[in-house]
């Protein structure tokens, strides 16, 4: 978890002049997770039933690094949506899965209600409604991916020079907007006597994801800000879940020590030859 931030440290010293390295040199802790990540799908794809369709598709996402840090670098003088096009096509891939699978179980369950039961009738109509309701959510997520990363492709390359960033970023702050929705609808149907509590602690936690895109628009339209404040709530958000984590574990570590420890056992008043205050030790 700590390991994670170290591409996001040198990133925001490179992008405040702190450090002079090529972005290739800044990105090598990227590049460590991606042996590790992507090693382990070639061991899945080798040695298991992995699919050759998944590890293109997740190797398109490597390609976008490499051509990322390519284009910063100056190696290519490519557009940056000429950059992005392996996550593009990326992306597309997985708009076909969600609306490919999204039809098949459609198809399915209006098949399973044919010649069912009342009960069974309204059991599919139940789950068709669920399956449309998230085929409609991870549509409209991944078209909103899709279009922020056109947009900020456009606006890099000079296209929308008289457009803010603060419009370029509409899809972030949709989607912003969709996630503040989450603990307000928690709060409605919860019954928990802690509900109030559990959504404004929710809606802590998202406020915190997504601060850095307000404080990173700000800055893209000019005001002299740190890369370091932007990302300060994403280093606090991983700081907290780390002493969360620890906490946890050193909390779980001593219960198991009490459970298997030292326990007293009681001796029976019949033992008169030993002393009254002797207590025997379990060590087993």
């Amino acid at each position: 978890m700590v390991f994670d931030l170290f591409p996001a440290v040198l990133c925001c010293l490179r992008v405040d002049n702190l450090i002079s390295s090529s972005w290739t040199v800044v990105f090598t802790p990227l590049w460590i997770l991606d042996v590790i990540y992507y090693g382990s799908l070639v061991f899945l794809l080798v040695f298991s039933d992995g699919k050759l369709y998944t590890f293109c598709k997740r190797l398109l996402l490597l390609v976008v690094q490499i051509f990322i840090a390519m284009k910063l670098d100056g190696v290519v003088d490519w557009s940056l949506v000429m950059v992005l096009t392996p996550y593009f096509t990326c992306e597309v891939l997985n708009l076909l899965e969600v609306v490919l699978g999204g039809v098949l179980g459609h198809q399915m369950l209006v098949s399973d209600s044919i010649g069912a039961s009342v009960s069974q009738t309204e059991g599919i109509e139940t789950e068709r409604q669920l399956l449309v309701k998230a085929v409609m959510r991870k549509t409209g997520l991944t078209l909103l991916r899709i279009i922020q990363a056109l947009l900020i492709g456009v606006k890099v390359d000079g296209s929308l020079d008289g457009v803010t960033w603060w419009r370029v970023m509409t899809p972030v702050w949709l989607v912003a907007a969709y996630l503040f929705w989450y603990p307000i609808k928690k709060y409605i149907n919860s019954t928990s006597a802690n509900r109030l509590l559990d959504a404004v602690f929710t809606a802590g936690v998202i406020f915190m994801l997504v601060a850095p895109f307000f404080l990173l628009a700000d800055r893209l339209e000019g005001k002299r800000l740190s890369s370091f404040n932007i990302v300060m709530p994403w280093m606090l958000l991983m700081g907290a879940s780390f002493l969360f984590l620890l906490c946890a574990i050193t909390l779980a570590g001593a219960e198991r020590v009490i459970r298997s420890g030292v326990q007293p056992t009681r001796r029976h008043t019949q033992s008169s030859p030993y002393r009254h205050d002797y207590v025997a030790v379990d060590m087993d």
